[in-house]
């Protein structure tokens, strides 16, 4: 409790909570195996296995909510749930002097854990915007792609530094998502004496072998040579005179036939030095050119509805010209809009990667390089 509201303590490792006492033994696995842990395999379901929407509490609970992609949400009025238009103008979306809604997003990952049970269904509420906008992004990207959701995925936390609508900075645990199998773990830090002795024990005993190849390398090296120049002597002993006369002549054609040459390759170098200068000012520019390939400069956005599996969905889509003055339409995440809503024309931002699914051109990052903010009147 701070200041009389409840605030999420963050832990940052997975923990578990049941709500039926019967469910008790999956609770003790889970902490057996999870708890404590940073990451988390799970499978998920093919169909609703992520759900956001927009939820208003007040005193008596949640006042209104609307789904994620739906115009028309729910209102509660007379303990009956009635329909209402949702959208950007709605009152409740627009932030007061602290950059805070009264409406926000929740969403929910219903997902197996595997090592516990396949048939218990585990759900997740998560509140924080950045973590519901990776899982979120990187789903709609599997859909895309035509992968099953129904597969094998690792759950993983990370820090990041955070800023708020005030300009403070914060350092948060992030939920991130990605597929087992593509998944790099970091190794894990020994915590206790006998883990570091463990480790050193099985470094010693890497140098020492690394050692001992060596020794066999070296040992074993000088002998093939000089058996092979044993060999070689003994085949240039047993050629017969007439042989060697051949080879005198064949090695007298060759040192004619290289003073001939000579001449021709010391014209060829000369050449190829005045060459170079060239060709080291054109790889100047190259290099020059391909650093900026993945700069562009901003335009203008736009909304567009695109069929996934799960249903139509709106996308922004950003209209950006590269440093060739070539039009992309780029599809950008929600947490870059309202930060490119507030520029002009001719911010310069930079793509660390693009993916391009069906015609359609995915950003998976972006980073302002030069912001050309919109002079708003008070």
């Amino acid at each position: 409790m701070v200041n009389g509201k409840t605030r999420v303590k963050d832990y940052g490792y997975f923990i578990a909570k049941i709500q039926e006492s019967n469910m008790q033994q999956y609770l003790n696995k889970f902490d057996e195996l999870v708890k404590g842990k940073t990451t988390l395999d799970i499978q998920l379901l093919e169909k609703d296995t992520f759900t956001i929407k927009r939820v208003r509490y007040n005193q008596g609970g949640a006042a209104c909510y609307c789904m994620d992609g739906e115009d028309t949400g729910r209102i509660k009025e007379k303990n009956l749930w009635k329909p209402t238009p949702c959208n950007s103008s709605c009152s409740y979306l627009q932030k007061d002097a602290n950059g805070k809604t009264a409406c926000n997003r929740i969403a929910w990952l219903k997902f197996f854990i595997p090592e516990i049970s396949m048939d218990r269904i585990w759900l997740m509420r998560i509140t924080g915007q950045q973590s519901i906008d990776n899982i979120d992004a990187y789903l709609q990207l599997q859909q895309l792609q035509g992968n099953s959701l129904n597969n094998l995925f690792t759950l993983f936390l990370t820090q990041k530094e955070q800023t708020n609508f005030l300009g403070k900075t914060f350092n948060n645990y992030v939920l991130d998502i990605v597929r087992k199998g593509d998944f790099i773990s970091e190794p894990q830090i020994p915590q206790t004496e006998q883990e570091l002795k463990d480790l050193s024990t099985k470094n010693t005993q890497n140098v020492n072998n690394n050692v001992e190849k060596e020794k066999q390398n070296t040992v074993t090296k000088p002998v093939t040579t000089q058996k092979s120049n044993m060999e070689t002597k003994n085949s240039k002993n047993t050629q017969p005179k007439e042989d060697n006369k051949q080879i005198q002549n064949e090695t007298s054609n060759i040192t004619e036939t290289k003073e001939t040459t000579k001449p021709k390759k010391q014209t060829k170098s000369k050449t190829k030095k005045a060459e170079e200068k060239p060709k080291e000012s054109t790889n100047e520019k190259q290099q020059d050119t391909e650093n900026y390939d993945n700069y562009y400069v901003f335009e203008s956005l736009s909304s567009e509805k695109i069929q996934t599996k799960s249903g139509p969905k709106d996308y922004t889509i950003g209209k950006f010209y590269d440093m060739q003055d070539k039009q992309h339409n780029i599809i950008v995440k929600p947490e870059y809009v309202s930060e490119l809503q507030n520029c002009e024309l001719g911010t310069l931002v930079q793509f660390t990667e693009i993916k391009e699914i069906e015609g359609k051109k995915f950003a998976l990052d972006l980073n302002f390089i030069q912001k050309m903010e919109k002079n708003i009147a008070a």
